[in-house]
């Protein structure tokens, strides 16, 4: 078990993910393990990044557009979606910090578009790294891998 200091408890798992029944319980001297936090950054990832603009209406900016424009090529749009994700990840994941995103081309699956993630935990109480492995699959959904 390790212990995260009252400050940094926000950097834990989501509210949501508590109230789950078979989430492990939290208290005061008893924070969550920390592969339950960088599970709940990646989960929160690939919701985020599956999300579309204007679909919250308490939060319109929150999420992707659509990448579906044929016009632009591969590169273009590889380049576009990472910048895309930069932003949302900065904006609506305040647990990650230094979010470096790099584009990893794969000839032999055209229709599939790999990124790789590699950020830093927003906490003095964790010195952890994170590193997604994200695939945008032929059907524009984002799945961690």
């Amino acid at each position: 078990m390790s212990y995260i200091e009252l400050a940094d408890r926000a950097y834990g798992v989501s509210l949501f993910e508590r109230l789950e029944t078979d989430t492990p319980q939290i208290t005061m001297t008893k924070a969550p393990e920390i592969k339950q936090i960088l599970d709940s950054i990646k989960r929160n990832v690939a919701q985020l990044l599956n999300s579309r603009l204007g679909e919250a209406m308490s939060a319109p900016q929150l999420g992707l557009i659509d990448f579906n424009d044929a016009t632009l090529g591969t590169h273009d749009l590889a380049l576009q979606i990472k910048i895309a994700i930069r932003n949302c990840l900065e904006c609506y994941e305040p647990r990650l910090k230094q979010i470096d995103i790099q584009y990893i081309p794969d000839d032999g699956s055209p229709l599939n578009i790999y990124f790789h993630i590699a950020a830093s935990i927003n906490s003095s109480a964790l010195h952890e790294s994170v590193r997604i492995d994200l695939l945008l699959d032929n059907n524009r959904k984002y799945r961690v891998i």
